[in-house]
């Protein structure tokens, strides 16, 4: 490949990613067809993280999932989670009348719903920690933005998501 050719592949892919600063918020500007959001993986569970509501960025505590079944929260093991810094995170999963959930399937998907693209990695419960405590490693924000993390539950024979947002 020659040098330019190489120059112009770096700026065509470095155009796709613009920096937090030249983007709306997503709470100041919502989508009004949350459907037509990119998903990075097309035919793979990213695509849940177009197909609910966007949520308000940055709360951490007693969000409630889509159709009433659970309520989670979630902690980093950094007080503000870091750009491009692979760390951990705790869900706490518990039902509306807060008693925890324990022994709970989960899965997250992570999604930059502006640039359509998720996580370089894949986050994964490594632990049940008990009384509704669960250990997610792999976290990495690649880039401070808006970022919506679906973390889907099924406990007890049912099944449901709970979104939470993450602006920085």
């Amino acid at each position: 490949m020659s040098r330019f050719a190489a120059v112009v592949l770096v700026v065509v892919l470095h155009a796709g990613c613009a920096t937090a600063a030249e983007l709306p918020s997503p709470s100041a500007t919502p989508n009004p067809d949350p459907t037509s959001i990119p998903s990075a993986n097309p035919g793979s569970a990213s695509q849940s993280a177009s197909a609910g509501a966007t949520p308000a960025p940055n709360v951490q505590e007693g969000v409630l999932s889509e159709e009433g079944l659970f309520v989670g929260s979630w902690i980093s093991d950094l007080d503000v989670p870091p750009i491009n810094v692979v760390h951990e995170w705790v869900l706490h999963i518990e039902t509306p009348e807060g008693e925890a959930i324990e022994g709970a399937i989960l899965s997250l998907n992570v999604d930059m719903p502006a640039h359509g693209h998720g996580m370089p990695t894949q986050p994964q419960v490594s632990e049940d920690l008990g009384g509704g405590d669960y250990r997610v490693e792999g976290m990495s924000f690649q880039m401070g933005g808006y970022w919506i993390i679906d973390v889907t539950v099924t406990a007890a024979g049912q099944t449901d998501m709970i979104r939470f947002g993450l602006e920085f």
